[in-house]
C-alpha cells in the first residue's frame, strides 16, 4: 500500500528527531572538546563554542594517548579473534549434528550471561596469575571471553543452521572432508553472522574498564578508557581533555560499524528469529 502523504511526513519527521536525540549526546561531546575551559565552566552555557581551540587534543596527545590507542586496537582486534575462533566450531556442532544433552549445552553456554562483571574479577586474576598472563594483553582478551563467547556461539548458531544440508553433502560427494566442508562452503555462507560477532567482540572490549584496570598494572600497557578515567577524579572532572580523548576514543568503533553495518544488522536480525 502506498502510503499517504501526511503519513509520509510523519515518518519524516520521527526518524528526524529519533535522529537528532541518538546524535546529541555526541554532538554535545564534539562540542564541549572545542570550548577552551572558561566556556566549558562558564555560565550561561555557551551551546557554540564562540573561540574554538583544540588545545584539548593537543594535550591528550602529549600524554601519549597513541600508545594507550595502539593497545586498545591489539587488546579489542585480538579479542574479537579469539571469540570468532572459539566459537565456530561449539556453533557449527550445535545446529547441525544431534547429541545428548544438546539443549543442556546450549543453555549452560549462556550461563556467564546471568552474573555480573564484578562477580568474575578475584577468580580471574587468581587464575591469570597462576598462569602469569597478569599484566599481558593476552591475558585481558582470555578474560573478555566468557562475555563475548555465549553470544558469538548463539549468533553464529543461527547462520549455520540457515546453511541448506544439501550444499554439504553436495561438497563432500565431490570429495570435501567435512572440515573442508566447513572452512569452503559453510564459512563463506556465514560471514554475515561471522562479522556481526567480530564487531561485538570488538565493541565489547574496546569499551571495558573494569577487567583492562584490573589486570593491566604497567601504564604503558593500559587501553583508552583507563587513560580517560585518570581525568575523573574525586573532587574534579577534567572534561576538556576527556571530551577531546572521547572523540578520538570513538572513532575506530564508528568506522568498524559503518563499513560492517549490514552484517551486523543481519545478524542480529537472524539471530532473532531463529531458535
Amino acid at each position: 500500500m502506498r502510503r499517504k502523504p501526511y503519513q509520509t511526513v510523519a515518518l519524516y519527521v520521527a526518524v528526524i528527531f529519533t535522529t537528532v536525540m541518538i546524535a546529541s549526546p555526541f554532538i554535545w561531546l564534539i562540542i564541549t572538546a572545542l570550548k577552551p575551559y572558561q566556556e566549558i565552566y562558564g555560565f550561561p552555557i555557551n551551546y557554540i563554542p564562540k573561540k574554538p581551540t583544540l588545545e584539548h587534543f593537543e594535550y591528550v596527545f602529549q600524554l601519549d594517548f597513541g600508545r594507550y590507542f595502539a593497545n586498545s586496537v591489539i587488546v579489542s582486534g585480538g579479542a574479537a579473534i579469539l571469540t570468532v575462533l572459539i566459537a565456530l566450531l561449539p556453533a557449527y556442532a550445535t545446529a547441525k549434528f544431534d547429541f545428548l544433552a544438546k539443549q543442556p549445552t546450549l543453555l549452560s553456554i549462556l550461563v556467564c550471561q546471568m552474573f555480573p562483571q564484578i562477580v568474575f574479577v578475584i577468580p580471574f586474576f587468581l587464575i591469570l596469575s597462576r598462569l602469569g598472563l597478569i599484566d599481558s594483553f593476552f591475558g585481558v582478551m582470555v578474560a573478555y571471553l566468557p562475555f563475548t563467547t555465549p553470544v558469538a556461539v548463539w549468533l553464529t548458531r543461527n547462520f549455520f543452521i540457515e546453511v541448506p544440508v544439501d550444499i554439504e553433502e553436495a561438497a563432500m560427494i565431490d570429495g570435501c572432508s567435512r572440515f573442508e566442508t566447513f572452512i569452503r562452503v559453510v564459512l563463506p555462507l556465514a560471514l554475515p553472522g561471522i562479522a556481526a560477532v567480530g564487531i561485538y567482540s570488538f565493541l565489547f572490549a574496546w569499551s571495558e574498564l573494569m577487567f583492562s584496570r584490573s589486570y593491566l598494572s604497567t601504564m604503558s600497557m593500559q587501553t583508552i578508557p583507563v587513560f580517560l578515567s585518570l581525568f575523573v577524579g574525586q573532587y574534579q572532572t577534567r572534561w576538556g581533555p576527556l571530551f577531546a580523548g572521547s572523540v578520538v576514543a570513538s572513532i575506530p568503533p564508528i568506522l568498524v560499524f559503518g563499513f560492517l553495518q549490514k552484517y551486523f544488522i543481519r545478524g542480529l536480525t537472524s539471530g532473532s528469529v531463529k531458535g
